[in-house]
């Protein structure tokens, strides 16, 4: 019998970064396990501890932080039409014992700069197994179940609706029989602004045991939480790779992972814009990025 969950409610006030004032002390609670402030002095400095970047010279400090952040910079993401696609920043946690096997949440701040041509960008995390140092995502095709997932909340579309892009095993095809990322809230109205800071944060819990589907995802946009998808709730109907919530039947689940030996293991800072009109540059700016065990919340 498929018990019904009800979601959590649609705000959360009581996160990680309302007990650290900027995220001051962040890095010390039990629950985080990865942090990146863009503190460091040069831009050599970031990138010496990551195990992959792309374009480093399309990277740079600008002083330009949200608002109730203590932090002197934010990273500065250049796309450059006609000659280079953008860069990015790949870290492996498990090359260092942080791979996570139950739930994660993951925030950041981002600023879309415009003009502004979108494709990918934002921060990714997922799993591989094995690990890997540098991203994998081979697009277009749908994982296997003990090979790989991936979780995003990002632009989906020209016109910046924001929406989850997944990969996983049940992950559904378009017309062609392409697997490009699954979305699941199809908003029209919900939109990531042009010069404005957003705070984003995603929640994937793995599916335990593996045999299961009784994996979760949900996303919030400046603390107000948009949806969440779990074994029984929503309601809904898939056309080709979307889920529309709605009439339909109850959402099974996410088996995430056949194999105990896939976990998440990897957060990927994304800015691939190769859309971006020859002469043109498509900018984005990270800042603040928290990763942990429990929901952390915007800046306080």
């Amino acid at each position: 019998m498929l018990l019904l969950r009800m979601p959590e409610p649609a705000t959360v006030t009581d996160g990680i970064a309302a007990r650290h004032p900027g995220d001051i002390g962040i890095e010390t609670d039990p629950d985080v396990f990865f942090v990146e402030r863009f503190d460091e002095g040069t831009i050599a400095s970031l990138v010496a501890r990551y195990e992959d970047v792309l374009n480093q010279g399309d990277l740079s400090f600008v002083a330009d932080v949200p608002s109730g952040s203590t932090a002197s910079n934010s990273l500065l993401m250049t796309a450059v039409g006609g000659a280079r696609s953008g860069a990015h920043l790949f870290k492996n946690l498990a090359a260092d014992g942080r791979a996570q096997d139950d739930t994660v949440y993951l925030r950041y701040y981002v600023k879309y700069r415009s003009p502004f041509t979108p494709h990918h960008n934002g921060v990714w995390m997922g799993g591989a197994n094995p690990p890997r140092d540098w991203p994998n995502p081979q697009a277009g095709t749908r994982p296997a179940g003990d090979d790989r997932f991936i979780v995003a909340t990002e632009p989906v579309t020209s016109t910046m609706r924001l929406d989850n892009y997944v990969y996983w095993k049940d992950m559904h095809s378009d017309p062609n029989g392409n697997y490009w990322g699954n979305d699941f809230l199809q908003d029209a109205g919900l939109r990531a602004p042009l010069d404005e800071w957003m705070c984003v944060e995603t929640m994937v819990k793995l599916n335990n045991p593996v045999t299961t589907s009784n994996g979760e995802l949900a996303f919030w946009i400046n603390g107000a939480k948009k949806n969440h998808l779990g074994p029984g709730f929503p309601r809904g109907s898939w056309i080709w790779d979307s889920f529309h919530p709605g009439n339909g039947s109850a959402f099974p689940g996410f088996q995430w992972r056949t194999d105990p030996a896939l976990n998440l293991n990897w957060i990927w800072l994304e800015h691939y814009a190769d859309n971006t009109p020859a002469g043109q540059e498509s900018q984005m700016q990270l800042a603040h990025v928290v990763a942990a065990r429990s929901y952390v919340g915007c800046l306080s």
